[in-house]
């Protein structure tokens, strides 16, 4: 698993006052991916999931289960998805978009 992490804020392009979440990213290989479903299953209060589809396909967005979601990235039949869940006192947006061998996390905690 490889990790990076964003500024806080738009300091890098010369704007100040403006707080942005952080942003974290990861290469999950498909253990690691099945690990965080489990995590988010029995550490969280999911609320809500978003498929990602492909792009080229005309389907209205819906929320799936997390088990049904697990299903349709794994067997490839989503381009990603996001899990949206509360863990410790914040809102966590996680994405996770299909890679060659694996998935491409982002994460963003939001405070609301």
């Amino acid at each position: 698993m490889t990790e990076e992490s964003s500024p806080t804020s738009n300091e890098a392009n010369g704007s100040v006052g403006i707080q942005l979440p952080e942003l974290n990213q990861a290469d999950l290989d498909f253990a690691t991916t099945e690990q965080l479903f489990h995590d988010i299953a029995e550490l969280t209060e999911i609320v809500e999931i978003i498929p990602k589809q492909d792009k080229n396909q005309k389907v209205a967005p819906t929320s799936l289960t997390l088990d049904e979601a697990r299903a349709l990235l794994f067997n490839g039949n989503l381009r990603g998805l996001q899990i949206r869940y509360d863990y410790q006192g914040y809102q966590w947006w996680d994405t996770l978009m299909a890679k060659q061998n694996g998935f491409r996390l982002v994460r963003i905690a939001h405070e609301f």
